[in-house]
């Protein structure tokens, strides 16, 4: 499946040229994600919680590109199962890769066989190496799984779409966010809330990344209404709007404080205001004139998406590394100056940078299906 958001082979249906629109979105998402692992932030400041915040929505939108890109393009079982091995086999090379570079700096020693395989192709993990963004992989692969059968509800039964997207949305988002709210409210009278997450004992589909499955189908519908022309930048802007002033109420409630604090909200993927966001960042995204000549502006918006978009599976497994090794050298020099504009320049730095090694390791045999 050559549509896929991590693929970085984003063409639009029945063309041979990309859409920039959908490569616009994976840029900025891949430049919140990098923002949101790095964390060079001033506790104090509410604009720094409103970037981090805003961060929560970043993968939620990968999935929205990929099911955008899923829905509208033909599917065939072979390539569709191609790109499952492939993202499988990728993940093992750059788990390889995670522990040559991680080893010689002091991480446990593996003390079995068994220990390194189920590191390497059971999902397992190993004490020093940091592996836990790999989840998002595992997730995708999840919903690969699952994309055939998506595929059918929406072609065939559009009800029954709808009913699996409906389901992932109270179990996963709702039920979360209702019980939230009532807590607050229940600390402000005095009184106990009563907890209503216990109706997730009753989810169909209560297998772990079930939420991205919700985004993934959402994307096919957020598709087909661009091109309908069914978009406004004016509703993308407001529901962003909406989303954060929804994250920063829901942290407050978790934590009592607008401002960053070093304390990251609770289940931020997991929050209906981030669907908001997600939703609006793709809205905004395809309103943005980046096909065709324009502006200065405009066609540095096109060479950011062209550059950033093709690349964001490299720069996704690069760039933890990276912080690591920056950030005990380059980073505490600046870090009496921490804050938003920052950390965004710093990740801006580490995409470009991961952008070189992704445009050199695509010319190497072999190394470049890692990317």
């Amino acid at each position: 499946m050559e549509n896929t958001v991590a693929g970085d082979m984003s063409r639009s249906a029945g063309n041979n040229s990309r859409d920039l629109t959908l490569d616009f979105l994976k840029s900025v998402s891949m430049v919140l994600v990098v923002f949101f692992h790095n964390i060079q932030l001033n506790p104090d400041s509410i604009a720094d919680n409103i970037f981090m915040m805003w961060g929560n929505a970043a993968v939620p939108a990968f999935f929205l590109v990929s099911g955008a890109l899923f829905f509208t393009r033909p599917f065939t079982w072979r390539r569709h199962m191609y790109h499952i091995l492939r993202f499988y086999l990728a993940m093992t090379g750059w788990k390889v890769i995670y522990l040559a570079v991680y080893h010689p700096i002091g991480i446990s020693s593996l003390d079995s066989s068994r220990r390194l395989l189920t590191y390497l192709f059971l999902f397992g993990d190993i004490e020093g190496v940091p592996t836990g963004h790999l989840w998002f992989i595992q997730g995708l692969l999840t919903v690969l799984l699952a994309a055939p059968l998506l595929r059918v509800c929406m072609e065939r039964d559009r009800k029954t779409a709808v009913y699996l997207m409906a389901l992932c949305l109270v179990f996963n988002q709702i039920l979360g966010d209702v019980n939230l709210i009532g807590e607050g409210l229940a600390r402000l009278v005095g009184k106990g809330a009563w907890n209503i997450t216990s109706f997730a004992e009753i989810n169909p589909l209560s297998f772990r990344y079930s939420n991205y499955m919700f985004y993934y189908m959402l994307g096919g519908f957020l598709q087909e209404k661009k091109q309908e022309k069914a978009v406004s930048l004016k509703a993308g802007a407001v529901m962003i709007a909406a989303g954060l002033a929804g994250l920063l109420i829901f942290k407050y409630i978790q934590s009592g404080t607008f401002r960053w604090q070093n304390t990251h909200l609770s289940g931020g993927y997991y929050q209906t205001p981030t669907l908001f966001i997600a939703a609006g960042m793709f809205l905004s995204a395809a309103c943005i004139p980046l096909q065709g000549k324009g502006a200065w502006a405009g066609k540095l918006a096109q060479g950011f998406s062209r550059t950033v978009g093709t690349s964001t599976l490299g720069i996704f497994y690069l760039h933890i590394p990276i912080i690591h090794i920056l950030t005990p050298r380059l980073f505490q020099l600046t870090a009496a100056y921490n804050c938003w504009a920052l950390n965004l320049l710093e990740s801006l730095g580490i995409v470009a940078f991961c952008c070189g090694i992704v445009w050199i390791g695509r010319k190497l045999p072999v190394v470049r299906w890692l990317f």
